[in-house]
C-alpha cells in the first residue's frame, strides 16, 4: 500500500505515446503548409501577409490576455494553429484589418473567455469566420480568380463556382466536365486562400491521419454525408462531385471539424457529429443565403457535442442492465448502420443519376466573345445547342428589335436541326425559320433571297438570323475538334475544320482607331491549308463599319502576306488599321502551321 500511495493520478484522457499539445499542434502546422504554399502560389504574396497577420493577432491576443489576467504565457502553438486555419479561410484580398479582428475574436472571445485551451465551446477559427461573415459580409464574399506565377498581381473580383461563377471549359488539356473537376481539384479557381487546392488539403489530411492526430471517421463520414445530400438536393452526379471539391468542405472536414476540444470524445458520437456537419453544410448551400455553409455547420454541431457526450454513451465492457443482462450496443450499431446506409445509397444512386445526365447536353465554355453566341452546350452525339442574341434594325419604323434564338446544330449530319425563337419583334416581323432548318452551312451561307412575302422588315430579321446561324455553325465546327492550346498573341485555339478542311484558328485581337480614340475588338475564324490562307470568316469586327478587306489575304502564302505594304481600303484610314491587325493575326496562324 505504501508503494501505491507514491503514484499520482490525473484526470482522463490518458495517453501513453508521449504526445504533447505542442507536438500535436506542430503536426497540424506542418499539415497546413501545403495549403499555405498553394494559396500563395495562386493568390500572391498579399495572401501570405493576411495569414501572417492572422497568426500574429492570435498569438498576441493570447499573450496579452494572459498578461492582463496575470497568468503564465503559453507557447503550446495552439494560437498559431488557430491563426493559420482562420487566415487560410479568408478571401485573398481581404483588407488588412480583417485578420486582426478575426484573430482577436477567435482567441480572446471564443477561446480565452471560456477558460483557454480545451475549454472553448466551439472551434475558434470556425466561430471567427462566422463572425466575420456576419459583420463584414461583402468583404468576406469578395474573391479573386487564381493567378498562378504572378505573386504581385492584384487580381479581379469574381464569383466562385458556389456563388454562380463559371469554370473553365478545359484545364491542362482536359476538356469538358473532367477538365472542370481537375481545375477544382488543383485549385486554379477563386476562393479562400487555403481551401481551393484540394490536392494540398488531401496531402495535409493524410499527414494528420498517418500521425494519428485526427480521427478518420470525421472527414470520411462528413464527405460521405455531403455527397449523398448533394446528389438528392441537386439531382446531379456531376454537381455532387463539384460540391465535394468546392468551398471549404474538405478543408473544414480535415482541419476544423476534427478539433479535439470541440469534437465528441466518444467514437460513436463522432460519426453522428460528422453526419450532422455534412448534412447541415448541404442544407445551407441549397436553401440558405450563404453559398458556403461549412463553418456554420461546424459551429452548430459544436454546440451539440456536450449533449451527445452526455446522453449517447458507449457500452462499457461487461456492462449489464438492472436485470443482469448484457447491455446491447444500440448506439454503436446504429452509427455503423448509418455509415453502411450512406455508402449503399451513394453506390446505388450515383450510377443512375450519372446515366441520366450522360444523355443531357452539357455546357461548353465559349473560347472567346462572339458577336451573337451567348451560350453553348453539346450532348454525347455532338449535337450543339446555342443561345444566340442579336438585333434587327427596321429603318422604316426607326426601331431596333431585339432577337434571341435557341439554335441546334447537328455536326454528324452537318445541318441546322432546329431553331426556337426566344425574343422577336412585337410588330409581327418574325423570322422565317424554314429558310434555315435542315440546311447545311454552305446552303445557309449561299442564301440571298431572305424576303418574306416581300416584307422588308421581316427580311431584316431573317438576315440577322442568318448571321447567327452561320456563327453557330462555325462555333460547333471549331469546338468539335478543338486542341485546347493557346499560342502567341492572337491565337485562342486551333482545330481541324470539317466545314472547310485544313486547320482552323480562332484569332482574337483589336484595332485602335486613333481618329476616333476607339479600340475595336476583332475575332476571326482563319483556316490554313499548308502555307496558304484558304478561308477567313469575321466573327466580330467594328460596329462602325471599318471591316477588314479579306481579299488582301485569301489564297495568299505567308511570304506574300509578309510582303503586303498597301493595306488601305478605299483610302479609309480606320479600315487600314483593321487590315493591319488582321495581317498580324494571319501571319501568326501561318507561323503556327497546319495540323498537329
Amino acid at each position: 500500500m505504501s508503494e501505491i500511495a507514491n503514484y499520482r493520478s490525473a484526470p482522463s484522457p490518458h495517453r501513453s505515446d508521449g504526445a504533447s499539445v505542442r507536438r500535436i499542434m506542430l503536426d497540424v502546422l506542418i499539415a497546413l503548409l501545403p495549403c499555405l504554399v498553394c494559396g500563395v502560389a495562386y493568390f500572391g504574396l498579399y495572401a501570405l501577409l493576411l495569414v501572417f497577420l492572422c497568426m500574429a493577432a492570435c498569438f498576441a491576443g493570447e499573450q496579452l490576455y494572459n498578461l492582463v489576467r496575470k497568468k503564465p504565457f503559453t507557447f503550446d502553438l495552439s494560437a498559431l494553429v488557430t491563426g493559420m486555419i482562420l487566415g487560410l479561410n479568408l478571401p485573398p484580398r481581404a483588407p488588412w484589418y480583417i485578420p486582426l479582428i478575426g484573430g482577436v475574436f477567435a482567441i480572446v472571445v471564443v477561446k480565452m473567455f471560456f477558460g483557454g485551451l480545451g475549454k472553448n465551446f466551439a472551434n475558434p477559427a470556425a466561430a471567427a469566420r462566422v463572425f466575420l461573415l456576419l459583420a463584414y459580409g461583402s468583404v468576406m464574399a469578395s474573391y479573386i480568380g487564381a493567378q498562378p506565377g504572378d505573386l504581385l498581381a492584384d487580381g479581379e473580383t469574381g464569383a466562385t463556382w458556389l456563388s454562380g461563377g463559371a469554370l473553365a471549359g478545359s484545364f491542362l488539356g482536359v476538356r469538358g466536365y473532367w477538365g472542370e473537376i481537375l481545375q477544382l481539384f488543383l485549385g486554379n479557381i477563386g476562393g479562400s486562400i487555403g481551401e481551393t487546392c484540394k490536392l494540398a488539403v488531401f496531402a495535409g489530411g493524410v499527414y494528420l491521419l498517418a500521425r494519428k492526430v485526427i480521427d478518420w471517421r470525421i472527414p470520411l463520414v462528413c464527405c460521405l454525408t455531403a455527397a449523398v445530400f448533394a446528389l438528392f438536393f441537386y439531382g446531379s452526379a456531376r454537381d455532387m462531385l463539384r460540391h465535394l471539391l468546392s468551398g471549404g468542405l474538405l478543408f473544414g472536414s480535415f482541419f476544423m471539424a476534427t478539433d479535439y476540444a470541440t469534437s465528441p470524445k466518444w467514437k460513436i458520437n463522432r460519426i453522428l457529429y460528422a453526419f450532422g456537419i455534412g448534412a447541415l453544410t448541404m442544407i445551407i448551400r441549397r436553401f440558405g443565403i450563404y453559398p458556403e455553409g461549412m463553418s456554420l455547420a461546424i459551429l452548430f454541431m459544436n454546440l451539440l457535442v456536450p449533449v451527445m457526450d452526455r446522453f449517447i454513451l458507449p457500452v462499457r465492457f461487461g456492462q449489464t442492465d438492472k436485470n443482469g443482462r448484457p447491455v446491447p450496443h444500440v448506439a454503436a450499431w446504429t452509427m455503423r448502420g448509418l455509415c453502411i446506409a450512406l455508402a449503399a445509397v451513394l453506390a446505388a444512386a450515383t450510377p443512375a443519376y450519372a446515366a441520366a445526365e450522360y444523355d443531357e447536353p452539357q455546357k461548353v465554355a465559349l473560347p472567346a466573345s462572339y458577336s451573337f453566341i451567348r451560350g453553348m452546350a453539346a450532348d454525347r452525339d455532338r449535337v450543339y445547342y446555342f443561345t444566340a442574341e442579336g438585333e434587327a434594325y427596321l429603318d422604316e419604323y426607326n426601331y431596333t428589335q431585339p432577337l434571341a434564338f435557341e439554335i441546334e446544330i447537328d455536326t454528324a449530319s452537318g445541318v441546322v436541326r432546329d431553331i426556337r425563337p426566344i425574343t422577336q419583334s412585337t410588330m409581327g416581323y418574325k423570322a422565317e425559320l424554314s429558310l434555315f432548318i435542315g440546311k447545311t452551312y454552305e446552303e445557309v451561307a449561299a442564301l440571298t433571297d431572305l424576303s418574306a412575302d416581300s416584307n422588308l422588315s421581316a427580311t431584316f430579321t431573317n438576315t440577322a438570323l442568318k448571321g447567327m446561324v452561320e456563327e453557330c455553325f462555325l462555333a460547333a465546327d471549331f469546338d468539335k475538334n478543338r486542341k485546347f492550346e493557346r499560342g502567341g498573341e492572337y491565337i485562342v485555339d486551333r482545330a481541324h475544320s470539317e466545314l472547310f478542311g485544313g486547320t482552323a484558328f480562332l484569332a482574337a485581337g483589336s484595332a485602335y482607331l486613333s481618329e476616333y480614340d476607339y479600340t475595336q475588338p476583332l475575332l476571326y475564324y482563319i483556316v490554313v491549308e499548308g502555307d496558304t490562307v484558304s478561308s477567313i470568316v469575321p466573327l466580330m469586327q467594328s460596329t462602325m463599319g471599318y471591316t477588314a478587306e479579306l481579299s488582301l489575304f485569301l489564297g495568299k502564302t505567308r511570304a506574300e502576306i509578309e510582303g503586303l505594304t498597301d493595306l488601305s481600303a478605299d483610302s479609309d484610314t480606320s479600315a487600314t488599321h483593321t487590315n493591319q491587325a488582321l495581317k498580324e493575326m494571319v501571319l501568326e496562324c501561318l507561323a503556327a502551321g497546319g495540323e498537329k
